[in-house]
């Protein structure tokens, strides 16, 4: 990798790897300041579309969630026997997508790091058009 700066002063690698630690906002930021770099822009796109699918992920569990979740309201033994059974379930999906994101984005920070690219399998692919 090249020790060029963009026009925010940082080189590929740290450009790179900034583009995951905040996930969607310092993607949005290098994607924005880094025009010419094929691989910045490559960990941006990526960094942006792992950030949002997470969100997407949290806002589906976090809705079918509510959907499952008892009225108190209409039932008021609804919560008698503690929390139903696919809330319980639905919270677990969260809590390991979230180590997952985790997880692929530590990776993904560390490869850039070493002036290479993690390809998140799916992720990885999509991206490669956006470029």
């Amino acid at each position: 990798m090249s020790e060029q700066k963009n026009s925010m002063g940082m080189d590929e690698k740290t450009a790179s790897w900034f583009a995951y630690v905040l996930a969607i906002l310092s993607a949005i930021i290098v994607l924005v300041s880094e025009k010419d770099n094929k691989t910045v822009r490559t960990h941006a796109w990526q960094s942006l579309v792992m950030g949002c699918f997470f969100v997407a992920v949290m806002i589906i569990l976090g809705i079918l969630s509510a959907i499952f979740m008892p009225n108190p309201l209409v039932n008021p033994m609804a919560y008698l026997y503690g929390p139903p059974f696919m809330v319980v379930i639905f919270g677990i999906i969260s809590w390991i997508a979230g180590v997952v994101w985790v997880v692929l984005t530590i990776m993904c920070i560390l490869k850039a790091l070493q002036g290479d690219i993690f390809k998140v399998p799916v992720i990885y692919d999509k991206v490669q058009n956006f470029k």
